[in-house]
């Protein structure tokens, strides 16, 4: 999804001198006790919700790395599914999944995957969004006929209505506390809420121009950091990891254009691979689902940057308003853009 909730203090770790002892590196040895010993370990990333990433150099196959998650029971077997039961139906270049452990306490577990290793995907490089373009058009093209809505979650138009409200609702509780914003910052915060308002009032015509697609599995983060482009013998492959808010969706959400760090793919590619099934299909109206798309984006943004401001700490409301303020300027151009305002 988009930006995600700060934390409200720095969380560090301090590895132990015995890399082995590490949590991660345990909990891999009871799933494959033959490599153990890495070389290194990277902390990719730590969140006070308990929710880490790690890389864990040299206890791969062949020596390479590992991706080591800890998080969320729930979250891991998406992911699971998506990379052993999903990928593999479409031929799609998937990285592997070493194996899942769930721990004795909590609902947390361990999912531990193949490090993405490529060139970084640039959305300036024309045939990067073309391959871009091509992959997702495979993927939304043959996954819309899985019978996977039951085990996915929603991701749907609805769903991010539900966003939407719910964003609009903090930044009135906000707006009606007493001194929590004054000034400029509660004139961005007024101007928001009523660009949502326009945006919900128009909420018949999104779930319409998206309807045009079939619903499918959609990764709902399709961003830069999210995509590695590695060489194959038979050309460049796309490589997709990250999938924790993946769900089953309007294909419109993965196809939104240059706003922020968004993959932006090829529409004309994305349209060459569904043109056969779709023959209605041209760039005009993927142009439509791609600007809803967009919106969509800036709603999953908004929704987590208000999540940032209900601590009652000032350094993290101001945070919140700033970002606001930087999405509220980008749904005015995007309502624009479709004429929706």
């Amino acid at each position: 999804m988009g930006a995600q909730p700060m934390s409200r203090s720095v969380v560090t770790e301090v590895l132990p001198e015995r890399l082995v002892e590490h949590r991660a590196v345990r909990a891999w040895s009871q799933l494959q006790p033959d490599r153990v010993e890495p070389t290194r370990i990277e902390i990719l990333k730590l969140k006070r919700t308990k929710s880490a990433v790690y890389r864990l150099h040299g206890i791969g196959p062949d020596g390479g790395a590992v991706i080591a998650k800890r998080c969320r029971v729930a979250t891991a077997e998406v992911e699971r599914m998506i990379y052993q039961e999903c990928l593999p139906r479409v031929a799609a270049p998937v990285l592997r999944c070493y194996g899942f452990l769930k721990e004795s306490e909590e609902d947390f577990c361990w999912l531990f995957l193949e490090d993405a290793v490529g060139e970084l995907y640039s959305p300036q490089f024309p045939q990067h969004r073309a391959l871009a373009g091509q992959w997702l058009g495979k993927i939304h093209l043959a996954l819309a006929r899985a019978d996977l809505k039951a085990r996915l979650p929603d991701r749907g138009v609805g769903y991010h209505l539900g966003l939407l409200r719910r964003c609009r609702a903090t930044v009135r509780e906000i707006l009606g506390k007493n001194g929590a914003v004054s000034g400029e910052d509660a004139k961005r915060l007024r101007a928001l809420e009523a660009h949502c308002e326009v945006l919900e009032s128009r909420w018949s015509d999104m779930e319409s121009i998206c309807g045009v697609l079939p619903p499918t599995l959609v990764h709902d983060d399709f961003v830069i950091k999210n995509v590695r482009i590695q060489p194959g013998p038979s050309g460049p492959r796309l490589l997709v990891f990250d999938w924790e808010f993946a769900g089953w969706g309007s294909p419109g959400v993965d196809l939104a254009q240059f706003i922020y760090h968004v993959v932006s793919p090829d529409l004309s590619a994305y349209c060459s691979v569904l043109k056969s099934d779709y023959p209605h299909l041209d760039e005009p109206i993927l142009q439509c689902v791609a600007g809803c798309g967009t919106l969509l984006r800036l709603v999953d943004s908004m929704y987590w940057a208000t999540t940032w401001m209900g601590s009652g700490e000032y350094e993290l409301l101001a945070k919140g308003v700033h970002a606001l303020g930087m999405y509220e300027t980008s749904l005015i151009e995007q309502l624009r853009a479709m004429k929706w305002s």
